[in-house]
């Protein structure tokens, strides 16, 4: 009996293990790494296929927008003005 990392799942039997089941996914025509650590290397090559075979057209980026800048960062820069703490319906209108 294997028992995976992720939430305690176990293998009973042969036909449960990681191996036979990369063995029968590759048979059907999955793209399977033969390690985690060759993932990137299969979805690169995967996405290279699809495109050189036009199933997945490659557009060029759109231009990034700018960001607004952080308020406290404005404040600290002296480019915004502390707000008022308070308000007063007080008016004088002598002039």
């Amino acid at each position: 009996e294997v028992q995976f990392g992720h939430a305690g799942a176990q293998a009973r039997g042969d036909m449960e293990t990681a191996a036979a089941k990369n063995k029968a996914m590759k048979e059907v025509g999955f793209y399977v790494p033969d390690s985690f650590d060759k993932l990137p290397e299969t979805i690169a090559k995967v996405y290279k296929q699809l495109v050189e075979e036009g199933v997945v057209k490659e557009t060029p980026e759109g231009e990034t927008p700018q960001v607004p800048m952080d308020y406290t960062w404005a404040k600290k820069l002296g480019m915004v003005r502390k707000p008022a703490n308070f308000i007063s319906s007080i008016a004088d209108d002598r002039g």
